[in-house]
């Protein structure tokens, strides 16, 4: 372990990277399962109040400032009118393979199905269906995960093209492999593959599904020297015009 990490887990304890809270939140009684995510676990807030009543499944990938609360003390005020002492609980549950985007809120009582992208700064107060895109405050269902699917796809070119132009400008060189490591499944290219493509399949745990998909899809292109010079002709064309 580096000098760094141990630092951190000194000032930072159980919050000082995803694996050591991960790690805490199953010793305190929450159910996660495996290839579970936190991004910036400091900047999460997870009710720890009642851990046994938080669930969370296989391949979730939570980001920063997630908040997942399984009570409320809104009844206070109703104490201080009326004198009743009031309970406020709810589950929640978080089925395989979702991602929760920044600064989501997930309120007690709620269950997010499998398959499921969550917006930045949703506030998820109802259940989410399986294989659904959400977003909102309240969150709502824009689309299905299929059709967000399919909306990526014919937004890759673009964007890459995109992250080529503003890499050039900025930092005056040439891109490499690994700039556009996201967008290897444009490019055909000779094995052995740049190591950082082959990562990137690897993420989720289903590296041979990938690099079967990799070799088998059409390519948008014949390589990635194709796809810049594609830009470079874009760019010569558009400045004599």
């Amino acid at each position: 372990m580096s000098i760094r990490k141990i630092i951190e887990k000194i000032v930072f304890g159980h919050k000082a990277d995803s694996e050591t809270y991960i790690k805490y939140l199953r010793k305190i009684g929450m159910r996660i399962g495996e290839d579970t995510y936190l991004y910036a676990p400091r900047r999460i807030l997870i009710d720890e109040t009642r851990p046994f009543l938080i669930e969370i499944g296989n391949h979730v990938k939570i980001g920063q400032g997630v908040k997942i609360l399984t009570h409320g003390y809104e009844w206070s005020v109703l104490k201080k009118m009326y004198g009743d002492v009031m309970g406020s609980a709810g589950k929640v549950t978080i089925k395989d393979n979702v991602f929760i985007g920044v600064n989501v809120t997930i309120l007690k009582g709620v269950t997010i199905g499998e398959n499921v992208i969550i917006g930045a700064n949703a506030v998820i107060n109802k259940d989410i269906p399986d294989n659904s895109v959400v977003a909102g405050n309240p969150a709502r269902v824009l689309m299905s995960v299929e059709e967000f699917y399919k909306k990526r796809l014919e937004e890759q070119v673009k964007e890459a093209k995109e992250v080529v132009r503003e890499y050039r400008k900025v930092y005056k060189k040439e891109v490499t492999e690994d700039i556009l490591e996201d967008f290897c499944f444009l490019f055909n290219a000779e094995e052995p593959l740049p190591d950082s493509w082959n990562e990137k399949m690897k993420l989720q745990g289903n590296y041979e599904e990938s690099k079967q998909k990799w070799k088998t899809i059409p390519k948008k292109y014949s390589s990635m020297q194709a796809f810049l010079e594609e830009i470079d002709k874009e760019d010569l064309e558009e400045k004599n015009r």
